[in-house]
């Protein structure tokens, strides 16, 4: 995963994940519900145009939301640097949201995907008042570490020691 933009002086990538692929679970939902309708629009044949038509658009509204997930899915990213955290989201550079880690006031571990069977979990960076919530995060506790280790090295002034 790519920063966009320059890294600051001195600054250094600790981490960089993208969102678990359990995210892709709906999508793959709607892309299956898709064929089906579409299958059954066919199946129709010529006797029913309106029902076909109907059952044509419902196909490519679901094929639509599938698709939509999956972009979603593949711009999601989050990078730990040592001065701040860039949440990546959507395919543009407005969408992204960089936070100093010397604004963070806690991380938290919300709740788990497929019952904590796929080690993915949504974090909450508490920042000044702003929550940001990290949607699916593979090996979620890893990532909150690294996060605290990280705004402990930064305000006590050894953020060299993660040179590289």
């Amino acid at each position: 995963m790519k920063l966009r933009g320059d890294l600051y002086p001195a600054e250094h990538t600790l981490a960089a994940t993208r969102a678990h692929g359990v995210l892709l679970l709906r999508p793959l939902l709607y892309f299956f519900l898709a064929m089906t309708a579409w299958s059954f629009a066919s199946a129709l044949g010529v006797g029913a145009p309106g029902w076909r038509y109907l059952a044509l658009a419902f196909a490519l509204g679901l094929a639509w939301l599938g698709l939509r997930g999956v972009l979603r899915w593949v711009a999601t990213s989050y990078l730990l640097t040592t001065h701040r955290l860039v949440i990546r989201r959507g395919l543009g550079s407005g969408k992204d949201v960089s936070v100093p880690l010397n604004q963070i006031e806690g991380v938290s571990v919300g709740y788990r995907h497929l019952v904590g069977l796929a080690n993915a979990a949504a974090l909450t960076v508490h920042a000044r008042g702003v929550q940001h919530v990290l949607r699916a995060v593979p090996d979620p506790e890893r990532l909150s570490g690294k996060i605290q280790e990280a705004q402990r090295a930064l305000l006590s002034g050894n953020s060299s020691r993660y040179r590289v």
